[in-house]
């Protein structure tokens, strides 16, 4: 059975801040989204685009994974000079122009095939779900809104679902391969490659769990993104749950920390 992945919180979630945002800021999400031109020339500056003339080999990734996630809007890819493994993506909240996912030069020259489909697969992830264009307008909320300190936590929380749910279209990506994910999650969390220590993926996965107990409990989480050993876990159930049920079921004490999660830790 295929699932689901799409976590149903952070959907319930996102509506919640809709309903909040659009009343409050109706006039300035007209503006923004006239504005939507400066967004999408801002982000092409100065970045190097991914087409099929120049870099032929990582434009045919880039729209291989797209028609993996039957993902039809209109995304261009680039690449930008940051030397760590990262990416980011720009959803457009207007059709005329598109969303960008940009891929960092460092990811680019790191990681191997399989690997960096998780990567476009991720950032991917957030253009389905339109997460980051919630928390752009959020953003740009008016003083005068006089946002409450529970919609601000509902923001945060929303923040770590959107990297969870993201994680799902990323294995999705990369044909469910677990060992090209946790691969990934070193070479981006320590810069190292986990071959090189002679480490399976199975025994990994297993000394993760010792990690995942310390942010069971709520408290200090990461900024915008769930903790690593939180991350891994959620794709090791995503990937060995028979159903959608038993998904939710075994997802909840993960959902639960990060709806009691601290909000001292935001940027």
């Amino acid at each position: 059975m295929k699932l689901n992945p799409i976590i149903p919180q952070r959907k319930k979630l996102q509506d919640q801040l809709w309903d909040f945002v659009q009343p409050n800021s109706t006039h300035q999400i007209d503006l923004e989204l006239e504005n939507q031109e400066y967004i999408y020339y801002n982000e092409c500056c100065y970045n190097l685009p991914i087409e099929a003339y120049t870099t032929p080999s990582l434009h045919l990734l880039c729209q291989s994974v797209k028609e993996r996630l039957h993902v039809t809007e209109n995304v261009i890819f680039q690449v930008d000079n940051r030397e760590f493994i990262t990416g980011s993506s720009s959803v457009s909240g207007n059709n005329k122009y598109p969303s960008v996912v940009s891929l960092s030069a460092g990811a680019i020259n790191t990681l191997n095939e399989k690997e960096l489909s998780f990567l476009i697969g991720h950032e991917l992830g957030h253009v389905i779900s339109r997460d980051g264009l919630v928390r752009f307008f959020f953003s740009k909320l008016p003083p005068q809104a006089k946002v409450p300190e529970n919609i601000h936590h509902a923001m945060h929380v929303l923040d770590l679902l959107a990297e969870l749910e993201a994680d799902r279209y990323g294995y999705l990506a990369c044909n469910s391969d677990m060992d090209a994910f946790v691969s990934f999650m070193w070479q981006m969390s320590g810069g190292i490659d986990i071959h090189k220590f002679g480490v399976s993926t199975s025994t990994y996965l297993k000394a993760n769990l010792s990690h995942v107990q310390k942010f069971l409990n709520g408290g200090w989480l990461g900024k915008r993104h769930p903790a690593n050993a939180l991350r891994i876990e959620a794709i090791r159930l995503f990937a060995t749950s028979k159903t959608n049920y038993v998904l939710r079921e075994q997802m909840e004490p993960i959902i639960d920390s990060i709806f009691e999660c601290d909000d001292d830790d935001q940027v």
